[in-house]
């Protein structure tokens, strides 16, 4: 697991609770780019920052978590 898919575990509310819906690329543990498709946020990470390869996610809306007891 890199830094960053760690990062986002870790921050994983937050990013809920600001970003639902959205998606986020994440490099060198920071939010580079939020957008509405992947495609979009990536190369716009791309573009910032053209020597790192983003991790890239869909954050749910909260209402679709479910917590499984």
């Amino acid at each position: 697991m890199t830094k960053d898919q760690e990062w986002i575990i870790k921050h994983f509310e937050e990013l809920v609770s600001k970003y639902e819906g959205k998606f986020v690329a994440v490099a060198n543990e920071e939010i580079i780019a939020v957008g509405d498709s992947a495609k979009a946020v990536d190369d716009l990470a791309r573009e910032k920052y053209p020597d790192i390869i983003p991790s890239v996610i869909h954050v749910p809306r909260e209402e679709n978590l479910t917590c499984i007891l």
